[in-house]
């Protein structure tokens, strides 16, 4: 049974508990009685109906924070796993840069003069690639750096959301739970209201007997 339906069905009986102890109270009293504590019922009815609603409405709005937050985590860890791809491409053309250099340097040796110039641009170049990449290699470091800041931070905001939303079900249990003995008080008195009833019933069938029997001496005198 939901919550809702839960609190519907105690609304519904303490209503009716509010409504028997009047009931009560015109029998033993002849006057009616049962306003105050009806009155009284409805407040606490309402209290602790409002008190679920809000705190139904935020578990649902700390629910939803934790899965924006979870989903922004992900997001952050893929970002540093293409970024972490990436950086092993650039490392991978860097390592054939460097093997380049090295073919480039044993033609060198065996070069003329002309083939020297040549090597010396070539050379120019590769520092230039090589330079630009470690470059971008320093760049993407820094991003995956950043990219782990921002997991954890997230990491940290799904935690303390996690911590919330037991808080907040935990409170939710303890107002069921409080509904729950409101239930047994409730079923508890219709017990004892009907076995009121039945003395009460028992009582008045007592009094029409002796009534009767001493309308039968009255006019077995006359």
């Amino acid at each position: 049974m939901t919550r809702k339906n839960t609190l519907l069905t105690i609304i519904i009986a303490i209503v009716l508990v509010a409504i028997i102890g009047g009931v009560n109270v015109f029998a033993n009293t002849n006057s009616w009685g049962g306003s105050i504590n009806l009155a009284h019922t409805r407040s606490i009815i309402d209290q602790l109906a409002d008190k679920l609603t809000n705190k139904t409405k935020e578990i649902s709005t700390l629910n939803d924070q934790k899965n924006a937050a979870s989903d922004q985590a992900n997001a952050a860890k893929q970002n540093v796993t293409n970024l972490q791809n990436q950086l092993n491409d650039l490392q991978n053309q860097l390592a054939q840069a460097n093997a380049a250099k090295d073919q480039a340097n044993a033609a060198k040796d065996q070069a003329n003069a002309a083939k020297d110039q040549a090597n010396a641009d070539k050379q120019r170049e590769l520092a230039e690639k090589r330079k630009e990449i470690q470059q971008k290699i320093q760049e993407i470091n820094d991003k995956i750096t950043e990219g782990n800041n921002r997991v954890a931070e997230k990491q940290k905001e799904v935690n303390r959301l996690n911590q919330d939303l037991q808080k907040a079900n935990q409170s939710a249990n303890e107002m069921q739970q409080k509904l729950n003995e409101m239930q047994q008080k409730l079923n508890d008195s219709n017990s004892k209201n009907d076995q009121l009833q039945k003395e009460l019933d028992a009582a008045l069938q007592d009094a029409k007997n002796t009534e009767a029997h001493a309308q039968s001496v009255l006019d077995n005198n006359k």
